[in-house]
């Protein structure tokens, strides 16, 4: 998820918020009525998102949601008809197309010996606010197998052997978490264990 702020009242956005207390001697109406109040005390405006919810936008404020928002900060608009600018950026891409808005999250892990799920998650859920939609695990170690739970289910527990790849293809499940567990009697560590992920970007309006 990408962070953003409201920019409703820039310099290409008219001077409808002068301060008058920083009014130079004899303004004239229209001209020296003072410097722009940064954020805006009064600008707000609603903007539908594309889950059709409706975002009160108020200048200032930060929300954090999908890049769908990115379309209205300059320089992909104009700072004319900017409203929003980007705090920090997830790297996803957005389109209209909800299949393809996915990118690239990469979790390099080790496994360390006599530690079990708790101590070794890959909290896909809580780090991006999305899902996986798309994996690759791949357990480094030359002799040592482990083992992986998926989505917290005690349903859901498999084997990683030494020097292999499980890949779970788009379509075969979505993961919101993977644990890894070194605990097996004789366990050596720890075990590098690389995560490749395709996350799908989930919009919040």
């Amino acid at each position: 998820m990408s962070v953003f702020r409201v920019a409703l009242n820039n310099r290409e956005q008219g001077l409808l918020d002068k301060d008058p207390s920083t009014a130079s001697a004899g303004a004239v109406t229209g001209q020296g009525l003072g410097t722009q109040i940064d954020p805006s005390k009064q600008r707000g405006v609603y903007v539908m998102g594309p889950n059709l919810i409706n975002r009160l936008l108020i200048d200032g404020d930060t929300f954090t949601d999908c890049n769908y928002w990115k379309r209205f900060a300059y320089p992909q608009v104009s700072l004319e008809d900017a409203i929003v600018e980007v705090v920090s950026d997830d790297g996803s891409i957005y389109s209209d197309v909800a299949s393809e808005n996915v990118y690239p999250y990469v979790y390099d892990e080790s496994i360390v010996a006599g530690t079990t799920w708790t101590d070794n998650e890959v909290d896909i859920a809580g780090d991006t606010g999305g899902y996986a939609v798309f994996a690759q695990i791949t357990n480094k170690h030359a002799s040592q197998d482990i083992t992986m739970r998926l989505n917290g289910l005690t349903t859901a527990v498999m084997d990683l052997p030494a020097d292999s790849t499980q890949v779970f293809n788009s379509g075969d499940l979505s993961l919101s978490l993977i644990e890894f567990d070194n605990s097996t009697s004789g366990a050596v560590g720890p075990v590098e264990v690389q995560v490749v992920l395709s996350v799908r970007s989930v919009c919040n309006t």
